[in-house]
């Protein structure tokens, strides 16, 4: 009976093991293998897919803009220029005819002020601004729809004399409307500011 050293049986398991790792090698870097091809598959289809969809926006804008930008639906730079003329030229008569108003009533104030007074009556105006560094008192004493009022350092402006604060409430909007956004209400009597909840 043939006889086996244990250091041949040793050698044996040894050979085995080595075996096993490279079986074992050789099964993972297979796998591997097959599941990097499988995610640059799935990668492709991915790339395909959004390169067909930008393709087929591409196609779809430039269908667009052939069939609804055509020279009927566009507008052209003389149109635009003359659409902002008109307005403008409707602004700057609009602007005239508030002058206009404004100075029949300030004549219209002033001949009725000539008859009576406006002391003890109560008036409300619409302040546009208060102003620290600024003095407007270059304007002419005879329009009285225009009041400044000094109050320590800050000189006050004022537009208007109404005799009710709806009348104030009308011609505070219109005052926004030309860019005094923090214009608000103010009420006067005998030349005093007083609060309007007084004046109630």
């Amino acid at each position: 009976m043939p006889f086996i050293t244990d250091e041949e049986v040793q050698d044996y398991k040894d050979q085995v093991e080595r075996a096993e790792e490279a079986k074992r090698s050789a099964e993972y870097t297979s796998t591997k293998a097959i599941k990097d091809e499988k995610e640059n598959s799935r990668k492709f289809k991915i790339a395909t897919i959004i390169l067909g969809i930008i393709a087929l926006l591409g196609v779809l804008g430039t269908v667009y803009f052939m069939k609804f930008n055509t020279p009927q639906n566009s507008i052209t730079q003389k149109k635009h220029l003359a659409e902002v003329s008109k307005r403008d030229s409707k602004i700057e008569e609009l602007e005239l005819k508030i002058q206009d108003l404004s100075m029949n009533q300030e004549l219209d104030n002033t001949t009725t002020e000539s008859a009576g007074s406006l002391n003890d009556e109560l008036v409300y105006a619409v302040q546009i601004g208060a102003f620290q560094s600024k003095d407007l008192s270059m304007y002419s004493e005879k329009f009285v729809n225009f009041k400044e009022i000094k109050s320590g350092s800050f000189n006050k402006y004022a537009l208007g004399n109404f005799a009710t604060l709806d009348e104030a409430k009308l011609f505070r909007k219109e005052v926004v409307r030309l860019g005094f956004r923090n214009a608000f209400i103010a009420s006067y009597q005998n030349g005093k500011r007083i609060k309007i909840e007084e004046a109630w």
